[in-house]
């Protein structure tokens, strides 16, 4: 069970790098890309696992249209407040997702949640900074964004 585990959760980490890399293209041409494949394959990286670890819950393919909700909102601002404000938007809305994988799974799966948020908390600061170019900050916001989601096919009673 745990060489399932170990390759379970390294899919998932694939998909979440291959979905973020979507939501960055999708910030360049065809927004397409970021709000629908890249939200498809972030979805499958919580759903594959969760089927191979045997514990999928059917609330899980609200994910898919909670994450594709979240990538189409705008987050471009000029003014600090304005920036604040509307990734602080942007990070809840992606948020949401997880925030659904820890009603339904619960116990420790608001620990998880508490750590999404913390990590979501972390993501609005580096796009309020902008410390890194557009297109890569871009692909690591949303992988930190989506990380926390990853654990929520391990989570432990």
């Amino acid at each position: 069970m745990e060489y399932t585990t170990v390759w379970a959760a390294g899919l998932a980490g694939i998909l979440l790098v291959i979905g973020s890399i979507f939501y960055s293209l999708g910030g360049r041409k065809g927004k397409w890309l970021r709000r629908f494949v890249g939200s498809f394959i972030i979805s499958l990286a919580v759903w594959i696992p969760s089927l191979i670890m045997h514990n999928f819950y059917w609330w899980y393919l609200a994910i898919f249209p909670l994450l594709a909700i979240g990538f189409s909102l705008g987050y471009g601002a000029d003014i600090i407040w304005e920036k604040i404000l509307k990734r602080s938007v942007f990070a809840l809305a992606v948020l949401s997702s997880a925030l659904l994988c820890a009603i339904v799974v619960g116990g420790n799966g608001w620990l998880l949640l508490v750590y999404a948020v913390g990590v979501g908390a972390w993501s609005v600061w580096l796009g309020v900074t902008n410390p890194v170019e557009a297109a890569g900050e871009e692909f690591l916001i949303c992988m930190t964004l989506n990380l926390g989601l990853m654990g929520f096919p391990f989570v432990v009673a």
